[in-house]
């Protein structure tokens, strides 16, 4: 089964894997954009919490089965328990202190992801549903249940609700998410996730980590590579508060360069790889 970063998210997700560096010294003067940041932390733990749903679904069981196996990496451990329930299967992921060496971030991972999975990723009808039970990144708690819906050919609609992180000074971020994937092309390589190409669109909303109501709405369809850090394509307009900005993320070229434009001055940002 292909790895559904094809329907990441941020996920996921908007921002996914990045934080922005001012070139500028004033940039980080503008509360907005020291927001967008912090939403680009949001979508990559998201993000990255898809990534290991990805790497751990590959497998099909047979149905009926039940196993028990733990991958060692470089630190921790990773456990998953598989059973069914009727025609759908239930994938129990255990985590301690586990950093996955495959993944783009080196992220310690704790508690449980609970992938329900039913239908074939590539077949005609699709619906995976993901929880978490104490699950931290980092030591930051990730919360939500996130759903996967396949609505056409190699088209998915993604949804957050009840999305949150607790981050560890104690301070949260909560999101809700209703966007549409569409894989661009690594769709004829189910066992290589790194060739894959989709796009994104919709929009998501939620409260920062300052109290402020943020809505996200993808102006210019998102595009990621995921042999690519950053996004790499695609608009989003943001609203924070009273404040309102847009993000440009280039023509497709990876590469670590945005464009955050905040009242009709164009700021030309770094990314960084997800903490």
């Amino acid at each position: 089964m292909k790895r559904t970063s094809l329907i990441f998210a941020a996920s996921l997700m908007m921002m996914a894997a990045i934080s922005f560096t001012s070139c500028q010294k004033d940039d980080d003067q503008d509360p907005i954009i020291t927001q967008a940041a912090e939403d680009s932390d949001v979508d990559s733990y998201f993000d990255d919490v898809l990534t290991e749903v990805d790497d751990l679904t590959l497998t099909d069981d047979s149905k009926g089965s039940e196993m028990m196996f733990a991958s060692l990496a470089e630190t921790g451990t990773r456990t998953r328990k598989t059973s069914w329930d009727g025609n759908c299967r239930v994938d129990t992921i255990i985590y301690n202190e586990y950093v996955n060496p495959k993944a783009r971030y080196e992220r310690v991972k704790n508690g449980i992801i609970v992938i329900r999975t039913c239908g074939q990723y590539n077949g005609a009808e699709f619906e995976r549903t993901i929880t978490f039970k104490n699950f931290t990144i980092n030591g930051n708690q990730i919360e939500g249940t996130k759903v996967i819906r396949k609505t056409a050919e190699n088209t998915y609609q993604i949804t957050l609700t009840n999305g949150k992180i607790t981050f560890t000074d104690g301070t949260t971020y909560t999101r809700t998410v209703e966007r549409t994937r569409t894989w661009v092309s690594g769709y004829n390589t189910p066992y290589n996730v790194w060739d894959d190409v989709y796009t994104l669109e919709g929009a998501a909303t939620g409260v920062n980590r300052r109290g402020y109501t943020y809505t996200h709405q993808i102006k210019s369809a998102l595009m990621f590579k995921l042999a690519c850090r950053w996004i790499v394509q695609g608009i989003v307009d943001i609203t924070i508060g009273d404040k309102q900005a847009t993000i440009d993320y280039g023509n497709g070229d990876c590469d670590n360069l945005a464009y955050v434009t905040v009242n009709g001055k164009t700021y030309e940002v770094k990314l960084r790889g997800g903490r």
